[in-house]
């Protein structure tokens, strides 16, 4: 399989990294930062034959404009593409609830989080087309489901997840007879930077559950909401 990771220098994206390689798997792992790469280029001393270092800044057009030129000189399609990269603020402490909210928080987390994976998959849609049964999975979070909110958490994080979801369930309808399942998809509460240390996963339980969800995905499943075990969660 062809595997494109976005977010890949820490956390979730770079355990997707590690279990798809130790499967075999052609990664193509995208970071922001070329300073923060260290455990990527670990990596990539052992797996040079399956893995490609793409430097790419979601929020930047630029950007996705020169990684979508540099991925086609590696690939000629993508069967697997996974919107990962996130941020759990706009960088103020204070910017996360009512008397602290602000534009500059609200509209970075938005453009990172929900803009910017649409736009990718817009950008690299010729190549999933021409995938072995291709899957576009959007990394999003349980806090995005309105049915179930009973608490007060981030603002801007938990509406730009549940933004990414209904972008997410507009690409499912429209890819649908293309034969593109779209899903978004919970990857529980790990322990990450974003999770935090007493999280009751470990990202390698998360990872593992997420790739078997993915593998199972059929066309009929394309525009629902699930979790990393497979359980479909309320909108």
């Amino acid at each position: 399989m062809k595997v494109f990771i976005t977010g890949t220098n820490r956390g979730l994206g770079l355990e997707f990294v590690k279990q798809y390689l130790k499967r075999g798997d052609q990664v193509l792992a995208t970071y922001r930062n070329p300073s923060n790469i260290k455990h990527l280029h670990t990596i990539l001393n052992s797996h040079e034959d399956l893995l490609s270092l793409i430097q790419l800044d979601v929020a930047s057009y630029e950007s996705c404009n020169h990684a979508y030129r540099e991925v086609k000189s590696y690939f000629d399609s993508i069967d697997i593409f996974i919107n990962n990269a996130g941020i759990a603020s706009g960088g103020s402490a204070t910017s996360y609830t009512l008397g602290g909210l602000h534009t500059e928080d609200i509209e970075k987390v938005f453009r990172i989080n929900a803009i910017a994976p649409v736009l990718l998959v817009e950008k690299f849609l010729d190549l999933i087309e021409r995938g072995n049964s291709p899957r576009i999975i959007n990394i999003t979070s349980g806090l995005s489901s309105i049915t179930r909110k009973n608490l007060v958490f981030r603002y801007s994080y938990c509406a730009s997840k549940t933004a990414l979801n209904m972008f997410s369930k507009l690409l499912s309808l429209e890819l649908r007879d293309k034969g593109i399942i779209v899903i978004p998809l919970h990857p529980g509460h790990a322990k990450t930077d974003l999770g935090g240390p007493y999280a009751p996963l470990v990202p390698k339980q998360s990872i593992s559950g997420m790739i078997k969800v993915i593998d199972s995905l059929t066309l009929e499943d394309s525009g629902k909401f699930f979790d990393w075990q497979g359980q479909e969660l309320p909108w």
